[in-house]
């Protein structure tokens, strides 16, 4: 399908779009009615460590929202993801800090950091540029990323209604297939070892994300989504990669979280009122199973 090149105007009919900056993507201009993209569905459910307040603290709709920075693992995801993705004009995202400055502890390297994030570049160090490159190189060399497992449109953007709240929700893949329904992920990561990743799928819900990228491809493709694969690489020496898909069993779980999450959202957002976890009720908490055991056993 065809991406709606953005003419900067609301966005009011589901669909694919290309040219809306990242900025504009996650703020509350972009569409008629209240958004939120598949970060703010995970961060409103207690079970991901969040709760409507921690949500509200954080969305673009609210005026008073806290400002989250960038995390350093966050950048050198998104470095990575510019280079493997063939996205154009690394050098209007991305700033090299010049050699004479070999930290931020002066006042012109300060003022030349806050200049380019004033201006929308990440400041990266030389050895950020090597953990990328490193990235960057164990990510081309992976047999299923050559073949063209992350190939596709890129920074596109997905835009649709909720019909049971009027929520317009968005989604914005790291690459939309052109000839199939099968549909990568790329996410940095401190190890790619099988136990690790299931904390990180676990952690970072990215089952949730999988499913509403599902839901995007049917309301605004008209296309099934027949599988969904996660890119992890490691983010230090052996930068090491490896490929994992989620099962379909997962992804129904994330879109059942993620119609909680709306429904809680709206009623939010109509009562004006949003709770941290347990706020509204008070419940008996116990002892893990585990540590009970230990505890029984010395007796």
């Amino acid at each position: 399908m065809k991406a709606i090149r953005w003419d900067g105007q609301k966005i009011k009919e589901p669909g694919i779009y290309s040219d809306v900056p990242l900025s504009v993507y996650h703020g509350q201009a972009i569409c008629p009615g209240p958004s939120v993209s598949s970060s703010g569905l995970r961060r409103v459910l207690e079970i991901n460590g969040g709760s409507p307040a921690h949500f509200y603290s954080e969305w673009s709709g609210n005026a008073e929202k806290i400002e989250v920075e960038d995390s350093k693992a966050f950048y050198l995801g998104r470095a990575a993801h510019h280079l493997m993705l063939g996205q154009p004009h690394f050098a209007r995202s991305f700033a090299i800090r010049p050699a004479h400055y070999t930290d931020y502890r002066t006042k012109e390297a300060r003022e030349w950091r806050d200049q380019k994030i004033a201006e929308g570049v990440t400041p990266l160090t030389d050895s950020d540029v090597v953990i990328i490159k490193g990235m960057a190189g164990s990510l081309g060399r992976h047999p299923l990323v050559s073949q063209g497992l992350l190939a596709g449109d890129v920074e596109r953007s997905l835009f649709w209604q909720d019909k049971a709240t009027g929520i317009w929700l968005k989604s914005r893949p790291d690459a939309i297939p052109t000839d199939s329904g099968d549909a990568a992920d790329l996410k940095t990561t401190p190890s790619v070892a099988w136990t690790d990743l299931v904390r990180s799928i676990t952690d970072f819900a990215y089952h949730a994300q999988a499913a509403l990228v599902r839901e995007a491809f049917k309301a605004c493709l008209g296309l099934e989504l027949t599988s969904f694969s996660l890119v992890f690489v490691e983010k230090k020496p052996p930068y090491c990669a490896r490929v994992v898909m989620l099962k379909d069993s997962d992804l129904d779980l994330g879109a059942k979280q993620n119609r909680k999450a709306l429904d809680l959202i709206a009623r939010c957002i109509d009562a004006n009122h949003w709770p941290g976890p347990g706020e509204d009720h008070v419940t008996h908490i116990e002892l893990s199973s585990r540590y009970r055991e230990l505890a029984e056993a010395e007796q």
